[in-house]
């Protein structure tokens, strides 16, 4: 497991956990594998600066197998991963801790959704209870590692086809990021 910590101990009392591809920014099949294949969600940019304004820390939970693949250099993923900090943080919100997996299915880690391990590393960081922070994910893994975890889960869904609509989901469902936090924390 990878893991980012933006300071030595986060000053909120309420957190929620975030997967990056899929929920920050675009995702792609053929992976997220440089700076040039990084584009923000406008609505997940909108979420941190609420979620600041609102004292919820935020931290990222994300499978990036494309690192042990081969396919994403270590230097390209920590450019990236230092984008999406700048990123947030120029749009007024903040990025508490970054736990990322960058094992391959066939690696059998311990740290890969659906495992909860990231999931409890994030939470014991923050100071606080799997049951009181919520996981926002757009994949089955996502929500099968929230439920592994004892985390409420939240699922984005941001382009919904035939197959993704006849799936049965049993977690609330969001089209944004943005949609998402403002059910969980509401205005």
């Amino acid at each position: 497991m990878l893991a980012w910590l933006g300071s030595a101990k986060p000053q909120y009392d309420r957190f929620i956990l975030l997967d990056r591809d899929g929920v920050i920014n675009v995702n792609r099949p053929d992976y997220v594998k440089s700076l040039a294949e990084l584009h923000f969600y406008e609505d997940a940019l909108e979420a941190f600066r609420f979620l600041e304004k609102n004292r919820v820390g935020v931290m990222i939970v994300s499978n990036q197998s494309g690192i042990n693949r081969g396919l994403i250099a270590r230097d390209d993923f920590l450019q990236m991963h230092e984008e999406v900090i700048a990123r947030v943080e120029q749009c007024g919100g903040r990025i508490q801790g970054a736990f990322y997996c960058p094992h391959r299915p066939d690696e059998k880690c311990r740290c890969r959704k659906p495992s909860p391990d990231m999931l409890f590393a994030a939470c014991r960081f923050a100071g606080t209870g799997p049951g009181r922070t919520f996981f926002v994910g757009d994949s089955p893994s996502d929500m099968e590692a929230a439920a592994n975890a004892g985390c409420p889960g939240v699922r984005l869904l941001r382009v919904a086809s035939k197959e993704t609509l006849s799936l049965p989901i049993s977690e609330p469902l969001f089209p944004t990021l943005l949609q998402a936090v403002l059910s969980i924390y509401g205005k």
